[in-house]
């Protein structure tokens, strides 16, 4: 083992620091994605001293005059903006090597560029304000991070620039990565997170996987995926006789007590739709390559039958299933791995190093290697990829009043800047693989063991270095929709609906998956913004006395429409649906509780033909019952802490049940006599609870309360 070597690369990294990342589940390590979104503020008396930044090169000339201001937009700034700080601790939010790093970034674009950027926070959801301020002619920013996902319905409004009289800035190994690669034959999306790790990346226990005598060579040691990878022996059929040893080991191993759904140990529990799509690329495919739907080759064919067939066997268990049928529980393969209940899973990236500190705690090693390639391809194949789901994309907005070509040099050599600092090289093309080592220590992989630890890295590096996008996400036909890949795969590996196999299904919805496509490629054709946002609604629960006539209701009355264009829209522009098949006159006849498909639903619409359904809660009671409620306090009460606000309590909460005679749910009803709760004290008080039903019946019941101090 190369142990001097990776000390070496060990010591290169030591200023990293290790930022958590992800959406706030699982805490992890490694240099965090800093697209977000906030509001700048420079430090107050309060706020901590800033570290000075890195001075600027000698040789660099600073270019004087006034600066010019360019706006970037996003939805968190925690992890943007380098003076952002917590309103209740005041601390810093951006860990402290970030914050230098774009600290230094900032001062790099203001003596080079004479720019400075101004973070700015959406006051709303990304795709409204985008779209309405383009459309008012006054962008909100112009720089705009768009949050992973929402880049199919940003680009479908047509609110960003085209970048192709740019692409020159982006020529060199130092600036490529910045820029997302042509969609629908233009450049309109930008990056700037130097990614290494997979968003759903193979993971393996290793001391598990020591517990199975089949997997040790003559001389008793574990051959390692790490050891199959570095040979060019790590193949799906390999990868299945891997699998195949593992499961006839733990079939008969109990799972943790805590385990999510299955009693024993699995071999590879995860989510179906990961699997196929790191199939699909470590088989030359895609879901969408190469600017058309790949997701119909016979490549991507063989990678989705490939994984069912390890379903078929039971090598690859589904994590368990949603009620419909063809969703896997989010995330929950990944929870089972750092629970010790599977040996190996693809899980989220942002929870790799709480699922690893859990390993960690149980002394269990875990590594990140290559999905498996295809048996038809070479080890050193150009075709073998490791699939990256695209995270947040930025765009520079229409409308902007800041010259592009100098926002895109800021954002270039801003990142450059920042990818330097926190690394600590020269290049941004040092980073990724002098970072690969921190980040693995990090995740808790044990870089020093003797047996694997070189291995480890070595495997993580390929992973880095091999990289592909997966366009898919940000085209709208990964996920969330019927013409999706996730929902055509998902209900053909099931056989939900009667739905055929994945080569017949695919082929079948190739065209509504075009079509979706084709939306965004026709609305960006023309000259118009788009809008392509759904009004909301708020609607009142809607309560009727039993006998009411269907046809005297006035549903208007019961809701409001707001559009983000249009403004309030009128209600009676709206239409009504009976859920029931035209039968909700039955309901109106007897007392009960209707909502979901036994109620109405509203459609309403906004000038632009977005057409937005909310369904009614309907209660239906006994004018004529004269029954008081009954109300039941839940057996054990909570404790109030001391000094709570009395007004803030839900009273709801300290009671079990409310009921009518008809049985109908009244707690929302509860009132309570505070006269003589006093929360500012330590002691036990009686509060008299009051629920009201539908007909002005009440029932009273006192409450025990305790106030004492917070544990």
């Amino acid at each position: 083992m190369k142990k001097k070597v990776l000390a070496l690369m060990l010591s290169a990294v030591m200023a990293f620091s290790l930022a958590a990342c992800g959406d706030g589940n699982t805490e992890t390590s490694g240099s965090a994605n800093p697209n977000g979104g906030g509001t700048s503020s420079e430090p107050s008396e309060s706020t901590p001293e800033s570290t000075p930044a890195p001075e600027s090169s000698e040789d660099q000339p600073v270019v004087s005059g006034e600066p010019t201001v360019i706006r970037y937009g996003t939805h968190w700034v925690n992890a943007l903006d380098p003076y952002h700080v917590d309103d209740v601790s005041g601390e810093y939010t951006m860990g402290e090597a970030e914050r230098q790093a774009a600290l230094a970034g900032l001062e790099a674009i203001k003596n080079e560029l004479n720019v400075e950027f101004e973070f700015i926070q959406y006051a709303e959801d990304t795709r409204t304000e985008l779209m309405t301020s383009v459309l008012a002619g006054d962008p909100v920013c112009d720089i705009a991070v768009l949050w992973a996902t929402s880049e199919a319905t940003v680009l479908a409004q047509n609110v960003l620039q085209k970048l192709d009289d740019y692409v020159g800035l982006f020529e060199d190994d130092e600036a490529s990565w910045l820029l997302d690669e042509a969609l629908f034959g233009h450049y309109y999306l930008l990056d700037n997170d130097m990614d290494y790790v997979p968003y759903f990346p193979l993971v393996v226990n290793l001391t598990l996987l020591e517990k199975v005598d089949a997997l040790k060579d003559a001389d008793g040691n574990t051959i390692y995926p790490m050891d199959l990878y570095l040979e060019g022996n790590w193949t799906w059929s390999t990868f299945e006789d891997y699998l195949t040893k593992v499961d006839a080991y733990y079939s008969n191993v109990a799972a943790p007590a805590d385990a999510g759904f299955y009693d024993t140990v699995q071999a590879y529990e995860t989510d179906f739709r990961y699997a196929a799509l790191a199939a699909m690329y470590a088989n030359g495919s895609g879901i969408y390559r190469d600017g058309a739907i790949a997701a119909d080759s016979d490549e991507s064919i063989e990678a989705v039958q490939f994984i069912d067939k390890l379903r078929t066997a039971g090598l690859l268990t589904d994590c368990g299933l949603y009620d419909d049928g063809f969703v896997p529980r989010w995330c929950e393969g990944g929870n089972d791995f750092g629970r010790g209940a599977t040996v190996f899973s693809d899980v989220p990236n942002w929870s790799i190093g709480g699922y690893a500190s859990s390993c960690g705690d149980r002394g269990e090693s875990i590594a990140i290697i290559p999905w498996p390639r295809a048996d038809r391809l070479a080890a050193d194949s150009e075709e073998y990829k490791q699939v990256l789901n695209m995270g947040d994309s930025v765009g520079i907005l229409k409308g902007s009043k800041v010259d592009t070509e100098l926002a895109l040099k800021a954002y270039i050599l801003y990142w450059q800047t920042y990818y330097k600092t926190l690394g600590g090289v020269d290049s941004v093309t040092q980073y990724k693989d002098s970072a690969s080592a921190n980040v693995l220590a990090g995740y808790g992989v044990d870089l020093y063991n003797e047996d694997y630890g070189d291995d480890a890295l070595a495997c993580f590096q390929a992973v880095a270095n091999n990289l592909a996008g997966n366009p898919a996400g940000l085209l709208g036909i990964w996920e969330n929709n019927d013409a999706s890949f996730a929902t055509i795969l998902g209900k053909s590996l099931t056989g939900v609906d009667g739905t055929s196999s994945y080569d017949v299904t695919i082929k079948a919805k190739k065209d509504a998956m075009n079509n979706l496509m084709s939306d965004i490629a026709n609305n960006l054709a023309s000259d118009a913004i788009h809008d392509n946002q759904k009004p909301s609604i708020k609607k009142e629960t809607v309560v009727l006395p039993v006998g009411t006539k269907y046809e005297d209701v006035d549903w208007t009355q019961y809701f409001t429409a707001e559009d983000s264009v249009d403004g309030v829209l009128d209600p009676s522009t709206a239409t009504f649906e009976d859920m029931t098949g035209g039968s909700f006159q039955d309901n109106l006849n007897t007392a009960g509780i209707y909502e979901g498909d036994s109620s109405v639903k509203i459609h309403i619409s906004d000038s632009s033909g977005n057409e937005e359904t909310s369904r009614f809660k309907v209660v239906v009671y006994n004018p004529d019952n004269t029954e008081a409620p009954v109300i039941t306090p839940k057996a054990e009460l909570d404790t109030v802490a001391i000094d709570t606000d009395a007004s803030t309590i839900d009273w709801k909460n300290f009671v079990e049940s409310a009921v009518d005679a008809d049985g109908l749910d009244v707690k929302d009803s509860i009132t309570a006599d505070l006269s003589e709760l006093d929360t500012t004290t330590a002691g036990t008080y009686n509060v008299e609870v009051t629920v009201t039903d539908y007909a002005g019946n009440t029932s009273s019941a006192t409450l025990e309360v305790t106030v004492a101090a917070a544990e």
